[in-house]
């Protein structure tokens, strides 16, 4: 398969990269702010929020495929900034999804499972309602809605707290974040009243590129196995690295100074893909092992 890659040099992206390239498939990667290398890869400059870019581009690479992974996820920046929030993750996946349309180009978009308002206290599913509480999660439902009116074969995958080893940019996620703060023998205050699904981005691209391959179309949710505040994670990660989990100390969201409105509850349910693959998905313990176990290598994405 010939596949375009927009964000490919993010933590999704990289893995997507690669995974995509261990199958064989011909792959071209953007990249905006960051253009650190991909190996020997190709990698192109694509500003989604540039109509003739993204259009020239998809002339150029005539992919089979694009996946979206770009955009700005950082939900406070995007609640004090949401003119260029809504231009790069709304008005850009218009751009994409509209050029995909018209080269008959299939679209998987990159969602959130910030979507929903955390308040059903139970795993939701892709038929729930959505009711985004931030400007984040506005645009990324806006962003799953032209998607999906773009091509009834378009596929938008909701995805839950990615971590990962992060192999070209100096970015951290939540897990990297804790080891790096419990190795330096600090405190580490974790929220005790917020749930997600910790989703170890290796194993989510290999389930999106698996979804294509399979031609999946609609809504899907794309998540790690388990339902667990900060706070559980945090014990977890000291457990497997064997760092001290004294270090870790219940916190609460009530007491930050996080600006954007963020749902307590936002675990989701994966049984649809697991059903439809026929696969599982993996738990934060066997995420994290698989971590630990590359923990002093440095893995080339263009190898």
């Amino acid at each position: 398969m010939r596949l375009l890659i927009i964000g490919g040099t993010g933590l999704l992206g990289q893995y997507l990269v690669l995974e995509a390239y261990q199958r064989g498939w011909e792959v071209t990667a953007t990249y905006h702010d960051n253009d650190a290398k991909i190996g020997t890869r190709t990698l192109v400059h694509m500003d989604v929020r540039n109509e003739g870019e993204v259009s020239e581009i998809l002339r150029s690479v005539r992919p089979e495929a694009v996946i979206l992974a770009a955009g700005i996820t950082d939900l406070d920046r995007c609640e004090t900034n949401p003119q260029e929030a809504w231009e790069v993750n709304a008005e850009g996946t218009l751009n994409v999804a509209a050029a995909c349309k018209l080269n008959d180009i299939k679209l998987l978009y990159i969602s959130t499972d910030a979507v929903f308002n955390g308040q059903k206290r139970e795993p939701y599913y892709e038929f729930d309602t959505p009711d985004p509480l931030s400007i984040y999660a506005q645009t990324k439902l806006e962003a799953e809605r032209i998607t999906l009116d773009a091509d009834q074969r378009n596929i938008v995958a909701r995805i839950s707290l990615l971590y990962g080893w992060n192999r070209l940019i100096d970015k951290e996620n939540f897990v990297t974040w804790t080891l790096s703060r419990l190795r330096a023998g600090e405190m580490v205050n974790l929220f005790e009243d917020r749930r997600t699904c910790p989703t170890y981005a290796p194993h989510c691209a290999k389930v999106l590129l698996k979804l294509l391959d399979k031609e999946g179309q609609g809504i899907y949710h794309v998540a790690g196995a388990d339902c667990l505040d900060r706070y559980e994670m945090g014990l977890k990660v000291a457990e497997v690295f064997d760092l001290p989990s004294s270090l870790c100390r219940r916190a609460s969201v009530d007491d930050s100074d996080l600006i954007a409105r963020r749902g307590r509850y936002l675990c989701l349910s994966s049984q649809k893909v697991e059903a439809e693959l026929d696969i599982r998905m993996m738990s934060f313990e066997d995420g994290l092992k698989a971590m630990q176990s590359t923990d002093s290598s440095r893995v080339d994405v263009g190898d």
